[in-house]
């Protein structure tokens, strides 16, 4: 993990060094191991390393080639680095050191652009090219290594924080009323603007370049809609993904120190856990080590001790447990310190795990995010079984997926949610915005309509993604999380929450060879009857404890939700919600879904919290109504 500051003045003036020192001492946290700077008349590169693989030990960044003409500064992971090796060492490419920053060097220098589709791993970094006055970066094609950035007329300012690009401007910039709109509606769309207006970040599977003024980007990253894979049998399927899993669990176990890995007792998690420990029991552990730890919920609803417990004893592995309590700060602090919108509240208790591990040596953890988005399947599948008029396969179908989403906890789901599942999809997207603005589900009702109509809200919620055309619905919609401005925001969130624990987490299922798989499979290697993850299960079966293997639960944290908000709840009464008073919400409207959810309704529980979280961080950042506001009342 690293933490990254650049600046660039377009109009050729020397590069500001203060400025630069200033940004890259905002990370600190982000890089305990070191600090680098890099000038060459108007562009300045700055590090922080944190040593979290071997060939890091020796790495020293920002890194020139050979020659002195590019110059790179690099926060993640290269994971497929043998595969990148063989083909520069084909090419005739001499590396100087085995870091995954002078593969991804050398990598641009015979290849340009057009390296970065060829890196596999978690990644966001910078190349100044001296030769050409050029700027190129990139971010990985979930987004889970940060990089926001900002332009004017003479400067180009990025870096791995909001607040690095915050600190250095002489005054807060306005909110970005647009994206605010996005927040409270509880529906995150747009992949490249920010809170802030004038602050933007580089989508996720995308490139930048800058050069002669002007900035550049375009998605580098996609899924082939044609590719298939199809086999005879389901042993086939299994075989082929175990073979892509159980790479993407070894490459991400390589260490300087023991791994940790975390293990909820759910499918996904003891799926890494039992591959990991039959690598190691092989002598294929390419760290150190690796450690389980798990987090032990009082409510029994997210109580998940028992299916731990059984892995555990299959492994022989000892678990360190870390009791869950409630240690999130109060929103406004949160935003204070981060500049930014606050932590979810099912992040806080994991961070007594980061903090545990910490303690016990560990600089990087293992997590089970990303299987329940390419594995899990679709129930527009439902929709592509009536295109295709299996009316038997259909109705199957349907009970099945019925029972088995009623079995995982929140809201139950009936026979009206199955005729949604089957039609909507089917729906031209012209008659799906006229149902929805019919049902006043365009916009949520309690959004100020005049505020909504300002900031032209329901466009910016019906800005859908156009998928590839992928023979099916159900792919479509697994693509979607792709595309998903909730994904790239949380993993946002998740990379500077972990950071500030100095560690660094790693995600298998989020491999992007294991997605391209995942996504070219018919679906009934995804769900199967009642079971979900059928490929995963079948895969990794002899590697998890019977009790795990059939588990169709998952536990359920919505309470900390509820505390969250209970303890935030002052913040509603009339006259003291700031997001009334400058007309953004209907402050009766947001009373009455408070009401609703302490007489026992959850249903708008996620809902209300992100309006009380976007209130904490507007009031903190904002002190007086904006001057977009004052010019609004001026009028």
């Amino acid at each position: 993990m690293s933490g990254l500051a650049g600046v660039y003045g377009l109009d050729g003036r020397p590069v500001d060094v203060m400025l630069l020192r200033r940004m890259i001492e905002a990370v600190t946290h982000r890089g305990e191991d070191g600090e680098g700077y890099w000038i060459d008349g108007p562009v300045g590169l700055g590090h922080r390393i944190a040593r979290t693989t071997p060939e890091s030990l020796d790495e020293k960044q920002p890194l020139l080639d050979e020659t002195g003409t590019l110059c790179l500064i690099l926060d993640g992971r290269v994971d497929n680095r043998s595969e990148l090796t063989a083909w520069l060492r084909a090419a005739g490419v001499h590396l100087r050191t085995s870091t995954d920053a002078e593969i991804l060097l050398q990598a641009y220098a015979l290849c340009g652009d057009d390296c970065v589709a060829r890196i596999v791993g978690d990644f966001a970094f910078t190349i100044w090219d001296r030769r050409r006055r050029r700027l190129f970066g990139a971010r990985d094609p979930l987004g889970i290594r940060p990089f926001y950035y900002r332009a004017d007329e003479r400067t180009f300012v990025w870096g791995s924080e909001l607040r690095q690009l915050l600190d250095g401007l002489p005054r807060l910039p306005e909110p970005n009323e647009g994206v605010i709109g996005e927040y409270l509606s509880s529906r995150l769309v747009d992949l490249e603007e920010t809170l802030y207006r004038g602050i933007l970040r580089l989508p996720p599977g995308h490139r930048l370049t800058v050069q002669d003024g002007r900035v550049r980007t375009e998605r580098y990253f996609d899924v082939d809609p044609r590719r298939e894979i199809r086999y005879r049998s389901d042993d086939e399927y299994a075989e082929h993904f175990r073979e892509i899993f159980r790479e993407a669990v070894r490459c991400r176990l390589r260490s300087s120190a023991p791994i940790a890995a975390f293990l909820s007792g759910g499918l996904d998690s003891s799926a890494i856990v039992g591959v990991a420990s039959r690598l190691a029991l092989d002598g294929r552990m390419p760290a150190p080590g690796f450690e389980a730890y798990s987090l032990d919920f009082s409510p029994e609803a997210a109580d998940e001790r028992g299916w731990v417990d059984d892995v555990a004893r299959m492994w022989a592995l000892p678990v360190h447990h870390v009791g869950a309590v409630d240690v999130a700060p109060p929103l406004a602090e949160q935003a204070a310190d981060l500049r930014d919108f606050p932590d979810l509240p099912n992040t806080h208790p994991w961070g007594l795990l980061l903090d545990e591990a910490r303690r016990r040596g560990c600089r990087a953890a293992l997590w089970g995010y990303g299987g329940d988005e390419w594995l899990t399947g679709d129930t527009a599948h439902c929709a592509d079984l009536l295109r295709r008029l299996r009316l038997v396969a259909l109705t199957r179908r349907i009970r099945d997926d019925l029972r088995a989403l009623n079995l995982l906890g929140g809201p139950a789901v009936g026979v009206a949610d199955a005729i949604g599942w089957c039609v909507l999809p089917l729906a031209p997207r012209s008659a799906k915005r006229l149902i929805r603005r019919l049902l006043r589900r365009d916009v949520p009702d309690w959004i100020a309509p005049a505020f909504a109509r300002r900031v032209g809200l329901r466009e910016r919620l019906a800005n859908r993604i156009t998928p590839p055309p992928f023979p099916t619905l159900a792919q479509r919609a697994i693509y979607a999380q792709l595309r998903s401005g909730w994904s790239a925001t949380e993993y946002e969130m998740v990379d500077r929450f972990e950071k500030r624990r100095f560690m660094e987490s790693r995600f298998p299922f989020n491999d992007r060879r294991l997605i391209e798989f995942a996504l070219a499979l018919p679906e009934e290697q995804r769900r199967r009857g009642t079971e979900t993850k059928f490929i995963l299960r079948r895969a990794v079966g002899d590697l998890l404890p019977p009790s795990v293997a059939r588990r169709a639960t998952k536990g359920d944290f919505t309470y900390l939700f509820a505390t969250s908000l209970e303890r935030e709840a002052a913040a509603l009464v009339p006259g003291r919600l700031r997001l009334e008073t400058d007309g953004f919400v209907r402050g009766e409207r947001v009373r009455e879904m408070y009401r609703r959810v302490q007489q026992g309704d959850l249903g708008c529980l996620g809902q209300l919290w992100m309006i009380l979280a976007t209130e904490q961080w507007y009031r903190t950042m904002f002190a007086s109504p904006s001057a977009a506001h004052a010019d609004r009342e001026a009028a």
